[in-house]
Parts: structure tokens; C-alpha cells; sequence
């Protein structure tokens, strides 16, 4: 079962593990091109499992930093991003990286195609920003 994209909340953007001037320009970025998103930075990992548990089927999209800052269990955001994929998840991961090989990994850890903080005014970042705000709206709902 999928959710209607005309019954759904705006997304929710989560800039996870961040420091504040980036998660600053994250928001900035996400704004731009998606009217109505909200975007919130989380940099505890018990943060991010509260906001989850609250954001109920409202689609949300992490933006994971490859090297996160802040309280995590790791500072891998690859293996952030592998421990909250499972099929039933209610949300989608990208990670935020200029690496092409992270990118490769965090892919291979569930997570969709992200992009790096150099091309935040890139259109192409555009796309990735509103192509996964799309992937959170058709996710599988329980």
C-alpha cells in the first residue's frame, strides 16, 4: 500500500549530524526548490529515533552527513544509514557527500542517490531534493 501524494503532509527533511552553518545551507537548499518542506537538524541519534517515532506517515527524508557531528552511535553516517534502513522504514536516507565512492556506499546501505555540499545551487541538486521528497511520498506505508 502507498500513500496518495495529494493526502500527504509536505515533506520533512531531517539535516542529520550537521553542524549549524551547513545545516543552515541544507535548509536554504531545500526551501528553494520545495515550497512548503520543512526541514529540522537533528544531532543526537536519540533525537532522530523521536522524530521519526513522531513524524508518523508524514513523508521524511534524512539527509545524512558522511562524517557526522554531534551524539551518534557512530560517526559513520554510511553506518547510520544502514542502521535505519529496514523495508518497513517510513522514511528514505541520502547521504550528503561530494565522494562518489560514499555515495556508492550509502547506496549499498539502502540508502537513494544524495549529493555533495559543493553543488547546493547546482539544478541537479535541485532534481535529487524533490526526486526524494517524491521516493518519501511513495514509500511503503505498514
Amino acid at each position: 500500500m502507498t500513500t496518495s501524494p495529494d493526502t500527504v503532509e509536505s515533506p520533512l527533511f531531517l539535516a542529520v549530524g550537521h553542524c549549524g552553518p551547513d545545516s543552515w545551507m541544507l535548509r536554504t537548499a531545500v526551501q528553494r526548490v520545495l515550497d512548503g518542506a520543512e526541514v529540522e537538524s537533528i544531532s543526537e541519534e536519540s533525537d532522530l529515533r523521536d522524530r521519526l517515532a513522531s513524524a508518523g506517515d508524514r513523508p521524511t527524508v534524512l539527509m545524512v552527513n558522511r562524517s557526522l557531528d554531534g551524539f551518534f552511535d557512530s560517526a559513520d553516517g554510511i553506518e547510520l544509514i544502514r542502521a535505519f534502513h529496514h523495508p518497513d522504514a517510513r522514511h528514505v536516507s541520502m547521504l550528503v557527500s561530494n565522494l562518489d565512492d560514499a555515495q556508492d556506499q550509502a547506496k549499498q546501505a539502502g540508502a537513494i542517490h544524495g549529493f555533495g555540499k559543493t553543488a547546493l545551487n547546482a539544478v541537479e541538486t535541485g532534481e535529487v531534493l524533490r526526486a526524494a521528497a517524491e521516493a518519501a511520498r511513495v514509500r511503503p506505508i505498514g
